[in-house]
């Protein structure tokens, strides 16, 4: 059974949902495929349990079991995996919906290493840059319902320009 070319294209586009949500990078390798070749990807579970899946799947054409070498935990899958397959697309091989690469074991650890250490570092700034703007928000929130307004308050946005001439036309 073959997939779709839709569901082909949604595996790369859940690339975005997947950031700031946890998983696990793995590297397979398989026994009936060339040396230097192996799968790299994104899962939830452990890369041991992609391994057993693809080994058991029956529509799987591949020869060979697969067994995971390398894993790695990263905090934003998403960000990792986009980094990831950015670095390598020099080295892919065969179609885009297997991510094979022709790579050296080593190499291709200290780049998914790399990879997902920078893109742990981006979540974590912006999750920390989000929370600290929510709690100035909150701060501001709080002032601004003590102290009882003349005039509407109008919260910086696009229209904020807008809205200043409406109120001085009317008045």
């Amino acid at each position: 059974m073959s997939t779709s070319t839709a569901q082909q294209r949604g595996k790369y586009s859940e690339q975005n949902r997947l950031h700031g949500v946890p998983g696990n990078v793995y590297v397979l390798r398989n026994s009936g495929l060339k040396e230097g070749l192996v799968q790299i990807g994104l899962s939830r579970r452990s890369g041991w349990a992609k391994a057993l899946e693809l080994n058991r799947d029956k529509a799987n054409i591949i020869p060979g079991s697969f067994e995971c070498v390398f894993e790695l935990r990263a905090q934003d899958g998403g960000g990792a995996i986009e980094a990831i397959m950015q670095a390598l697309q020099n080295a892919r091989c065969g179609r885009r919906e297997q991510d094979f690469f022709e790579i050296d074991l080593h190499r291709a650890e200290a780049i998914i290493t790399q990879c997902v250490r920078d893109a742990d570092l981006k979540f974590q700034n912006r999750y920390r840059q989000e929370s600290a703007l929510r709690e100035y928000l909150e701060k501001e929130q709080t002032q601004n319902a003590s102290v009882e307004p003349t005039e509407p308050v109008v919260q910086n946005g696009i229209f904020k320009k807008a809205f200043s001439w409406v109120s001085k036309a009317i008045n």
